[in-house]
This record gives C-alpha cells, structure tokens and sequence, in this order.
C-alpha cells in the first residue's frame, strides 16, 4: 500500500499498538464473576466484540451471559472494576512486535502518530506511559461509553484533519465502521480471527502490525 498522501497515521491500540486481547478477555470474566466457568464463556465471548466501546461490551455481556438486568448501582460498579484490571491487563501485556520502531518511522516519514482507543483518556494514557510508548505518539485520544465513531469523528473535528490524509489501522469491526461513517481510509489488522470476512473497501487485512509495516515499506 502507498503511504505518499498519508499525513496522520491514526492506530487503535488495544489488538494492534498492545497485544492485549486476550488479557483484556480475561479481565472483563474476572470483573463479572469469581467463576472461572463464567469467566471463561465471558472472555470467549468478548473476544467477539472487537471494536466496541466498553460500556456497551459490559451492557452485552450483562445480556447474553448473565441474563438479567442490572441492579443498583451495578453498572457504575463493573465500570470501575473493569478500569482497574484492564488498566493492569494492558500494562503488562506485551507490545506489538516491532511497535516502537513502526512509530518511529511514521514519524520520519512526517507523518502525525495518533492513538484512538475505547479506554477512557486517563488510564489510556497510563497505559501507553506504562508500556513506553507515550513517547512516541503525537496525539492519544481515549473513549468510553460512546461508539469508536463518535471518538474518531471528535478527532478529526478537534484537530481538522482532512479524512483523505488520515489513515486508521484497526483490529475490529467497530474501528472498520468508524472510518465507513467518517471517510477515513482504513487498513485491517487480523491474526486469523476472520473478523473482516465478507467485508470490503479497506486495505489488507495484514497479519500483524508488523505485516502492514512492511508491506507499507516503512520498514
């Protein structure tokens, strides 16, 4: 793929700066329940939300595995509980191969290094700090309980980027969406998991971050 009219190169972190899917999974299970039977079927299932924001993958697991309304207070109370183990999840869980030096040379190429993730902006930025890679990244921007496109489209309104200089490397369905609604090209992430089958008008999906690096020839 050509890089020659990219100015912002904006990346999702969880699944594709951080390879933190499966301890984020993890997490969201132990949030829910002591079980490890619940916690397992929860983390199997929020491995099929990719993309989402996290007040609506607590709101689906609260329906299709717990299958009961949520009692007083009990949102706010997962919500919070879930900021502390994924804050930890993710700070510990290893960088995508190569990520530094990716970043690197997204900057030498003169390009802007933006991070847009679901995680709320404060324990996002912790996160990144934990793992070193606040450094090298020019804008992080985090999210919450609203879609990935109503975040990229705060992006883009904040700092007027034009959606034709953007490029969004993502690993979901949610990011692919995004980009769909705010016309943002998009290059796809996807170790086998078939996320993106039966979808069209993107780049890839590559493998690996790494994989779309070297096919980009940035490294």
């Amino acid at each position: 793929m050509n890089l020659s009219k990219v100015k912002i190169c904006i990346f999702d972190v969880n699944g594709v700066l951080i390879d933190s899917n499966m301890a984020n999974a993890r997490a969201m299970g132990r949030a829910f329940s002591g079980d490890p039977m619940v916690q397992e079927q929860i983390a199997a299932f929020y491995l099929t939300l990719t993309g989402i924001d996290r007040g609506e993958k607590i709101r689906r697991v609260q329906s299709r595995i717990i299958q009961r309304p949520f009692g007083e207070n009990e949102f706010e109370g997962l919500w919070q509980k879930l900021k502390t183990l994924t804050q930890r999840s993710m700070g510990t869980a290893p960088p995508a191969k190569g990520c530094k030096n990716i970043l690197d040379a997204v900057a030498r190429r003169g390009m802007t290094r933006v991070a847009l993730s679901n995680t709320p902006l404060d324990e996002l930025r912790r996160i990144l700090a934990a793992q070193g890679l606040e450094s090298h990244l020019d804008i992080i921007r985090g999210g919450g309980n609203w879609p990935k496109t109503e975040s990229l489209k705060c992006l883009l309104d904040e700092f007027e980027f034009r959606p034709g200089d953007c490029l969004f490397i993502g690993d979901g369905k949610g990011d692919l969406w995004a980009t769909r609604a705010t016309g943002v090209p998009f290059a796809a992430i996807d170790p086998d998991t078939g996320e993106f089958e039966n979808e069209h008008g993107f780049f890839g999906p590559f493998h690996t971050l790494l994989d779309w690096a070297e096919q980009a020839g940035l490294i």
